[in-house]
């Protein structure tokens, strides 16, 4: 019997890169015209490229000089998380409408698990699908900024620059902010905090645990308690209740949440458990969606503005894929709005009834 012959698919910027001997990065950036290749290796990939028979995957790519006029996100969340999240929400708004002043596509991937969202940058790298991407949701123990590096492909994550590998990136500093928030609750006489998280292997929301449980050793206050909401706001209600369902000189006098939705459902579960905010327990949410001014009590809240980060960002990687040089870009720090569900511990000697005098 006859062996099977493999079907010929398009050539890609992979295949270049392995017959050339270097990386998928070299490559890409050869192929482009971009710096950061010997003329030595961009002569011998475009001779390989052209005899394998390599070409750019758009139409569109080659009319507008190389490029697609595109830029990626990739979103690795479950879809009950996705809906909810009011930082994922400003980011976007802020993407889309620096886009629109730049006449550019937000091309938005929407993958389940790791792997396939690696495939994806691989995809986009290979097949030309995207100029340059925006990276969010760094996490712990990231290898996505390595292997974008490794691609060749442009990218600006939206994240604490200890967590980008070297990537450019547009961060806020969120242990100023911690220490803002703690030093507010202690001067409202609270000593017992506790924090709601989104998980334990996102970076800021480290960073943020991190910062609070510095800032309150600072100020001799034992260790916040943590609770690790690792299903996003979907799980606030039950991380609360564990917060919540103690004995009264066990439980947290205040309650630091990701967000205003997971503050949100906090609150639900205090009113559940018969207890009053903020005349038991306070709460503050660090990011907030806008709803925190319209909820009963509203909330107080850790003010900044995400939208003119993500655009920011946007502008940033723009400019990366004209050739600009990498860089760090600090956006303002976040401030403390108190709103009626922050108050006095319900310990402190401002919410005792004053002595009456002797024959008053």
């Amino acid at each position: 019997m006859r062996g099977r012959t493999r079907a010929v698919g398009r050539v890609r910027i992979a295949d270049v890169a392995q017959r050339a001997g270097v990386s998928k990065g070299a490559a890409s950036f050869a192929l482009n015209g971009r710096p950061g290749v010997s003329a030595e290796t961009r002569e011998r990939v475009l001779r390989i490229a052209a005899d394998m028979g390599w070409r750019p995957n758009t139409a569109a790519r080659a009319l507008a000089g190389g490029r697609s006029d595109t830029i990626g996100l990739v979103l690795n969340r479950p879809p009950r998380v996705r809906g909810v999240e009011p930082l994922l929400q400003h980011y976007l708004e802020g993407m889309q409408d620096e886009l629109v002043d730049h006449a550019i596509t937000l091309r938005m991937q929407v993958v389940s698990g790791h792997a396939a969202e690696l495939a994806t940058y691989d995809q986009w790298a290979s097949g030309n699908g995207v100029d340059g991407l925006v990276v969010i949701d760094l996490r712990v123990d990231d290898d996505r900024p390595r292997a974008l590096q490794t691609l060749g492909l442009p990218a600006v994550t939206l994240g604490d620059p200890r967590y980008t590998s070297g990537l450019p990136t547009v961060w806020t500093d969120d242990v100023g902010a911690a220490h803002e928030l703690v030093d507010a609750l202690v001067a409202l006489g609270h000593r017992r905090l506790a924090r709601v998280t989104s998980g334990s292997r996102l970076a800021y929301s480290r960073v943020r645990t991190d910062a609070l449980t510095e800032a309150a050793a600072a100020r001799g206050l034992p260790a916040p308690a943590v609770v690790q909401s690792e299903g996003g706001s979907a799980a606030a209600p039950e991380a609360t209740r564990q917060l919540l369902d103690r004995p009264a000189a066990d439980r947290p006098t205040a309650i630091v949440y990701e967000n205003d939705v997971q503050a949100m459902a906090g609150t639900g579960v205090a009113a559940e458990l018969g207890l009053d905010v903020p005349g038991d327990v306070s709460m503050v949410a660090w990011d907030s969606s806008g709803i925190s001014r319209l909820t009963r009590p509203t909330l107080t809240v850790m003010t900044r503005d995400a939208r003119a980060e993500a655009a920011c960002a946007v502008r940033m990687l723009l400019e990366l894929v004209e050739g600009a040089p990498a860089q760090q870009l600090q956006a303002p720090t976040a401030r403390l709005e108190l709103r009626a569900s922050t108050g006095p511990a319900p310990d402190d000697d401002r919410r005792r009834p004053p002595l009456s005098l002797p024959g008053s």
